[in-house]
Parts: structure tokens; C-alpha cells; sequence
């Protein structure tokens, strides 16, 4: 009964939207203006409704309360510490509040708890009150008008985020850790955020400013992150299965959009989200030409090393080619448009594909939500490359953090996620991405244990060095979730 009134649901949102995707196709908008505003009315009402029966599911749910849940058995401490921190490596959990921010501090041998306190001149940088660190205050910091989050994701604003981001060195990390973590004594810093924290790369924390900025990135450890402990923890436990030995990697680029406008090299999808997606657009989505190349790239650099690659291109990278031939695979690439969406949970949130022959199905529409993704099966997959916008951003969910495309990648069975956290450059995402796929093959090649973390940080490190793209809005917004 459950899965009928799902599948009702799903087809009532469907319909409505292809009604309207119709509508602001047309040439008659000033006739139309009526008819689309109720339209508009009734898509959202569709999917709040669908949104409504979902989250009842997903509470009901095992898989999620277990897998992905900040609400299953906590392990103990001695159990992470060996387990997910390791010998020489940081963990950074925090535990944000309404009238204060925890933050542990984990190494394989040593545990300590700190209350994050925001002194006088630290208040007055970043226009917020002196005394512990609170919800509210990291809110406006990140997110207000004038948020740090927005300047990053901007190159044209980006600059002006180097203020706060030093100020934000010295405030989320204490002094020890900061002098621990730039000494060269630390291997890898694993970082499990909360509120948000999700949303901000730490590589691009300003270490020192001077005349050229001093990142994380240049000083530091690679990096990975985690939604939890308990999370982090299942993933690095979850049994494998055995992937397709002909072609172990599956890559999907450039796809075909419909009536799109001029191919765009640089971010030109920058406030999209999936709940505007047929009204801000008119159904169009700019092509991405340099995913194809990213998709070439990649290709070349495992077929060079034996490892057999399937790659879906323009008209085959459909939303139902993908469902069907991402079973089995170990690594998963996916370059293209994603959408987030604010309204509903990021339900329908997605990856933007090519449209198949059965457009009007909802398996086939071209968009992969995020409901969807959950249903992959992805239980050989060690990693997925998300090289599309905002795969890492979504809103928050009280108690159950940021629900992401990314998460529900994790979700589906990969083991690992690199996603993104703003707009991203074409082709600084395609080099960033072709880099890092280079280190993983270099090790499968030589039957080594990939160490994803460092080989996403040496990718960073080489776009930086190129000088058109030494601003973090070009390199800091890919990062790993999961365990390295």
C-alpha cells in the first residue's frame, strides 16, 4: 500500500510538471500567466505531498535509521579512535547548538572536549556576539547577506571572504590543533561537522594572510569528512561486492539538454535549484562541453591501465541507461548539472541528465532526484565522483544534518562520495577531477590501497598552481565525504 500510494504520488508530480514544463515552453506567456501560477500552485502542493509520505517512510525505515542515521548504537570512544582515527591522523566532531558549539578532538590515543568561544575582536570581525559559538551566529557567518558561503562560491566575491576565513582558522580549530595541524605531524585530518559546518571546505581556512593567502590546503593534511562518527563508521565496515571485472568504471558526461542554449565553459547555473527548474529556465540548462572532455579524460587515464571503462555520452546519458548499468560498478563518474532544492527536504533535489525516449516517465524525465538515488544499487562501488554543482549542499534537517545528493549516493551502497558545496568552474572541475582520477588508477595499477584523500589533495594543490585558478572558488569546493 505503501509503495502504491509512492508510485501515485510520484506519477501526480510527474504529470503536473511536464503540464508545466509545457506551458513555460510556450510562446503565449501573457495568456499563460494565469494558467502557470496555478500551475506553479499545484506542483508544489504535488510535491509537498509526496515529500510528506517520503519522510514518514524514511523514518520507518532501516535502512536509513542504521546506515545513515545519527540515531543508531554510538560506538564507543576506544572504538573510533582506532577504528576511524588511526595512528597519526586528527578527527574534528562538532556539536552545534542553540546556546553553544562542542567540538572533540580525537587522535588514536588522546580525547579532549572543548566549548568554542568567540573573544571581543573575533566578534567584532565577523558581526556576532562575544561568549560561546552558537547556531545562530555560525548561520549568519555562513549564510547571511553578506555570508561567507556566497562569497566562496562567487568568484568575483571570493576575495572578500579571506577576512573571515582567517578569522574562522582561529575560531573552529584551537591554537594546539592549529599548531599540530600545520607542523607536518598530522597524516590525515578527518572533519565530521555539524549545522553549518557542513557546508564550508576547511581546506579553504586561511592559515596566514600576507600578500598571497596561506590555505589549509597548502599547509595541512589532506582532508576528508564524515556526517558522524557512527556514519563514518559503517561505511568503513560495509562488505563490498564483487564489481564488473570487464569494465569496473562507469563515466556519464555531457548530456544532452533539452532546446539548451550556447555551451558554457564557465558556471552559468548559479541560483538554479530543482524546485525553479522549469520556470527560472524555461526547461533549458546550458551544456557543459568540457564534462565530455573531463569523461575522455578519465577513460584515458584507467584504460591505460587496464581497467576497463563504460562511458554514457550525450544521447546515452540518459536517467535510465544510468540506473540500469551503475550496478556493479567500483567507480562511478558522473559530470553534469546538479540542482538542490531548498522547499522540500532536497527530495528533489538532482543530477540533471539527457532526457530519454519515455521523457514523460518519471525513471526517464532526465532528472535524478535525490528519492531516486537512493534506489541505485551501488553495493560494489567504492567511489562515486559527483563533478556537478551543489551535490554537497542542501538544506539543513534538524537531527538528521544536511540531506545531500551526496548522502544519497552513500545511501545507495558507494562507499565514498567526492561532491561539491557550490557552482562549480567546467573546467576547473574537469582538471580537478581528471587529476584525482590519475592517483587512483596509479594505485589500482599497482594493487596499492588508494588513499583517496591524499590523492583529491594533490589534485587541489595542482589546480591552485595553475595561476588563473589559484582563488579557492575554483579548487576548495570538491570534497570527500566518507572514509579514506
Amino acid at each position: 500500500a505503501l509503495q502504491r500510494r509512492e508510485a501515485e504520488l510520484t506519477a501526480r508530480v510527474a504529470e503536473l510538471e511536464k503540464q508545466l514544463q509545457v506551458l513555460v515552453r510556450g510562446k503565449e506567456e501573457s495568456a499563460a500567466a494565469g494558467a502557470r501560477d496555478r500551475l506553479e500552485n499545484e506542483v508544489a502542493q504535488a510535491r509537498k505531498a509526496l515529500y510528506d509520505h517520503y519522510r514518514d517512510m524514511r523514518g520507518n525505515n532501516p535502512v536509513y535509521r542504521n546506515l545513515l542515521s545519527a540515531g543508531s548504537s554510538t560506538p564507543r570512544l576506544s572504538q573510533i579512535q582506532r577504528e576511524l582515527v588511526g595512528t597519526n591522523n586528527m578527527a574534528l566532531i562538532y556539536f552545534v547548538g542553540q546556546s553553544a558549539t562542542y567540538l572533540a578532538v580525537l587522535s588514536d590515543s588522546e580525547a579532549r572536549l572543548v566549548i568554542l568561544e568567540v573573544d571581543q575582536k573575533t566578534a567584532d570581525a565577523l558581526g556576532i556576539a562575544p561568549g560561546p559559538l552558537t547556531y545562530e551566529a555560525l548561520n549568519k557567518v555562513f549564510l547571511g547577506d553578506r555570508g561567507v558561503l556566497g562569497k566562496l562560491a562567487s568568484p568575483q566575491s571570493v576575495d572578500q571572504a579571506i577576512p573571515t576565513l582567517a578569522q574562522l582558522w582561529r575560531l573552529l580549530i584551537p591554537e594546539a590543533e592549529r599548531k599540530q595541524l600545520t607542523s607536518g605531524d598530522v597524516g590525515r585530518l578527518i572533519v565530521m561537522p555539524d549545522g553549518p559546518l557542513a557546508m564550508l571546505p576547511f581546506e579553504a581556512l586561511v592559515v596566514e594572510r600576507g600578500d598571497a593567502p596561506t590555505y589549509l590546503l597548502d599547509a595541512g593534511p589532506p582532508v576528508h569528512y564524515g556526517p558522524s562518527a557512527t556514519v563514518m563508521l559503517n561505511l568503513r565496515q560495509r562488505a563490498g561486492n564483487a564489481s564488473n571485472s570487464e569494465a569496473p568504471v562507469l563515466s556519464v558526461g555531457d548530456p544532452n539538454y533539452p532546446r539548451s542554449g550556447e555551451p558554457s565553459s564557465e558556471s552559468t547555473n548559479e541560483g538554479i535549484d530543482s524546485g525553479t527548474r522549469y520556470a527560472s529556465l524555461g526547461g533549458q540548462l546550458p551544456r557543459l562541453p568540457f564534462t565530455a572532455w573531463e569523461s575522455s579524460w578519465v577513460n584515458d587515464v584507467f584504460g591505460k591501465r587496464g581497467f576497463g571503462v563504460e562511458r554514457l555520452i550525450g544521447e546515452q546519458a540518459t536517467e535510465a541507461n544510468v540506473r540500469t548499468q551503475s550496478a556493479g560498478r567500483r567507480y562511478l563518474h558522473l559530470a553534469c548539472h546538479g540542482l538542490a532544492d531548498h522547499a522540500h527536504g532536497n527530495l528533489f533535489g538532482s543530477l540533471a541528465l539527457t532526457p530519454g525516449a519515455a521523457a514523460s516517465v518519471p525513471a526517464d524525465d532526465g532528472f535524478l532526484t535525490l528519492a531516486e538515488i537512493y534506489e541505485l544499487d551501488l553495493r560494489s562501488c567504492e567511489l562515486t565522483i559527483l563533478s556537478a554543482c551543489n551535490t554537497n549542499y542542501g538544506p539543513q534537517q534538524r537531527g538528521e544534518g544536511v540531506w545531500t545528493l551526496s548522502r544519497g549516493f552513500l545511501v545507495a551502497g558507494s562507499r565514498r562520495v567526492v561532491a561539491s558545496n557550490w557552482v562549480v568552474d567546467d573546467q576547473a572541475a574537469a582538471s580537478v577531477i581528471s587529476y584525482f582520477a590519475s592517483g587512483i588508477a596509479n594505485a589500482e595499477e599497482k594493487q596499492q590501497p588508494v588513499d583517496y584523500a591524499q590523492s583529491l589533495n594533490a589534485a587541489k594543490k595542482w589546480v591552485r598552481q595553475q595561476e588563473k585558478w589559484s582563488s579557492p572558488y575554483y579548487w576548495a569546493t570538491f570534497v570527500l565525504v566518507g572514509p579514506n
